[in-house]
């Protein structure tokens, strides 16, 4: 995040010394001078957190020594609560400092509650009612995107979009038993009706016939509502209506400029308005631009805001750099140059940037100086000018860099029986399963479309004797990755291959209704088996007669597949563990 340090105006509203008059009378007292008023002293600023040691937002230092951390309305928290990931807000000296001083520190999360279901290939959940979209760059805390499992309870943050769908910066196992009662979601607000006292937020309808309501309601006003969902409905119980900074303890007099980093869901250029992050802004008669101009401000793109006192748009920064995510490898650290911010993996140099994430469960204020030579991490890269900045560094214990192994990058080199990814070679095998552009095919058939430069998508675990097991290679469509206004734009897609009936399917939920002794409703989509699928139960392969037996109405099952005659998803592979069963 850029700051851009306002010049202090002074005025004064009299002179600096005294006026006597003099008369028969006594003397009067001299007169006091008028107070100098100051220009206002704080700046707030709303970002990604990036590190520690304080606190980093978007690359910046904000010294938190003597600041107030309040997370979801509670003040006074201490700052180890605080997690890389995090989207805050944060009130701070406007002193010119590199390292400024935060007075305030505020978290609140945007969606929390038990995930309904999983579409694992393409990276969304739902999470009381609410789709989430997660990426390369979300943070998973306490628990991998690997054992993401349906019935979990989490906490997400991130940014809002046009439908009212969420893109995470964060994903975190909601330990707070507290509130496990109610599930809480947040978005604009349509088609209100007073009569019935219902809305809707994207597909979920919202009754508020029982609820207590903070605010006034009203079409596209920005709600945080609580209840408890059933299907599709939140019975709420309490809604709350957000602005933009209403979360402030600060007196608006007292912010010499608002920072505002997010999605733009909406631009209306007869109106003049843009929408960020749920908050309708007026753009001031002058904007300056950055890395972009006017004619780019569409729904999707990322940009960061620069507010005036009266909190009209000044100056509007494109963002897509900071965003994008080219590749990702997992490794051991082979060199490691301080001096030139380069971290080696696989003969391969990767750079770290300002706005580089720094992440370690276990570790709050890792950073270059703590890595050592040797450390398992995991790097997310944009290929930036023909170098690969690092976007998000994670640090990994033995556990979660053996269960979930994960690349992606463009082929350098390949041959009947091998791949090379970001240096690494990937032995192929038949056992293997073979994707091209969502499409099952055969191993033949995958090595055949394969060119130098073209993007691959591998997964895999190392097994007990410690061999690298590949389970799935994916050929990417060519725009994936090259540009950053696509893989924005790929980021917030919300279309769906399961959607649109075509494609493999890898999907987690709870079956909603038994349809024949071989078949069920799952997610809302019908899931046929036979024979031929391997089948798991408690991690132990079973035949059909048995998996099907050991299913009914709310059990929970997950599945890869493949969609037949867009009509339903034919298994190659299910499991079902027992304590994913709820009946």
């Amino acid at each position: 995040m850029n700051i851009i340090t306002a010049t202090l105006l002074f005025g004064c509203g009299g002179s600096g010394g005294s006026e006597t008059t003099i008369t028969p009378a006594p003397i009067a007292p001299p007169s006091q001078p008028a107070p100098i008023s100051s220009s206002p002293s704080l700046v707030s600023s709303t970002g990604v957190i990036t590190g520690f040691g304080s606190v980093y937002v978007d690359g910046v230092r904000y010294l938190t020594d003597n600041a107030d951390i309040n997370i979801n309305g509670n003040s006074g928290a201490d700052v180890s609560l605080l997690k890389v990931g995090m989207q805050v807000t944060i009130a701070s000296s406007d002193d010119d400092s590199e390292t400024p001083e935060a007075s305030r520190v505020t978290y609140e999360s945007e969606v929390e509650g038990m995930v309904s279901s999983i579409d694992r290939d393409n990276q969304t959940i739902i999470v009381a009612g609410t789709l989430i979209s997660y990426n390369n760059l979300t943070h998973f805390i306490d628990i991998t995107e690997a054992n993401l499992s349906v019935a979990q309870r989490i906490e997400v943050n991130g940014y809002l979009r046009q439908d009212n769908s969420y893109l995470a910066t964060m994903i975190k196992l909601d330990a707070d038993t507290s509130n496990d009662q109610a599930e809480y979601t947040r978005g604009l607000i349509e088609q209100l009706n007073t009569t019935n006292r219902t809305f809707r937020l994207n597909q979920l309808i919202i009754d508020y016939n029982t609820a207590s309501i903070e605010g006034e309601l009203s079409n596209g006003a920005l709600v945080k509502v609580e209840g408890v969902v059933s299907n599709e409905t939140v019975i709420a119980s309490h809604i709350e209506t957000e602005m933009f900074d209403d979360n402030s303890d600060s007196s608006a007099e007292e912010f010499s400029r608002y920072e505002v980093e997010g999605i733009v869901s909406a631009f209306n250029a007869t109106n003049n308005t843009i929408t960020v992050n749920g908050y309708n802004f007026t753009l001031a008669d002058t904007v300056q631009y950055q890395g972009g101009t006017a004619d780019a401000l569409i729904a999707g793109v990322f940009v960061e805001l620069e507010l005036s006192t009266s909190k009209a748009v000044v100056r509007i920064e494109f963002e897509a750099d900071k965003y994008r995510s080219d590749g990702k490898i997992k490794g051991n650290i082979e060199q490691i140059d301080r001096d030139n911010q380069l971290i080696t993996l696989y003969g391969q140099a990767y750079k770290l940037s300002i706005n580089t994430r720094f992440e370690d469960d276990d570790d709050q204020y890792v950073n270059l100086q703590s890595l050592q030579v040797n450390d398992a991490v995991e790097i997310v890269f944009a290929l930036i000018d023909g170098v690969k900045v690092i976007q998000r560094i994670e640090r990994e214990n033995s556990s979660e860099f053996n269960d979930e192994w994960e690349i992606e990058g463009v082929v350098s080199a390949f041959d009947t029986s091998s791949i090379t990814i970001n240096g690494v070679r990937i032995m192929l095998n038949s056992s293997s399963l073979y994707l091209n552009q969502d499409i099952v095919v055969a191993m033949d058939d995958f090595i055949n479309a394969l060119v130098l430069g073209i993007s691959v998508e591998v997964e895999g675990y190392y097994d007990s004797n410690n061999q690298l097991v590949i389970n799935k290679l994916e050929l990417e469509s060519p725009s994936q990755g090259d540009d950053p206004s696509d893989d924005s734009s790929d980021d917030q897609n919300d279309s769906s291959n399961d959607d649109t009936g075509q494609g493999y399917v890898e999907i987690e939920g709870r079956v909603s209704q038994l349809l024949s002794a071989t078949s069920f409703t799952l997610n809302g989509y019908e899931i046929r088996l036979d024979n031929s699928a391997r089948l798991e139960l408690n991690d132990q392969n079973v035949n059909l007669v048995d998996f099907m037996n050991a299913i009914s109405v709310n059990t929970t099952v997950e599945i890869e597949g493949v969609w037949v005659e867009n009509t339903y998803i034919s298994v190659l592979e299910a499991e079902i563990e027992s304590n994913g069963n709820d009946d």
